[in-house]
């Protein structure tokens, strides 16, 4: 995310969006694990859709929080944001 502001929430969909690129051209499985790290592919895909469904300039730190949770979360629907 380097100097990304990541509570811009462009930003945040730019970043998550170029981490599902990375996953989709790795060659190895080994390397698919690496980029995501923690996170999971739906997660991430939640996060994208929470932070587009936003209609402010900047998140909240509680918005922030909750994306950043969306991107590792490995349950099997999506968590409600209760900001």
């Amino acid at each position: 995310m380097n100097a990304l502001s990541i509570n811009i929430p462009a930003n945040f969909i730019f970043s998550c969006e170029n981490t599902l690129a990375r996953y989709a051209a790795a060659t190895s499985e080994g390397v698919k694990r690496a980029i995501l790290d923690r996170q999971t592919l739906q997660g991430i895909k939640w996060a994208i859709d929470f932070c587009k469904s936003l209609d402010t300039d900047y998140m909240t730190e509680a918005q922030l929080s909750h994306a950043i949770r969306l991107t590792m979360f490995r349950g099997q629907s999506c968590p409600v944001f209760r900001g």
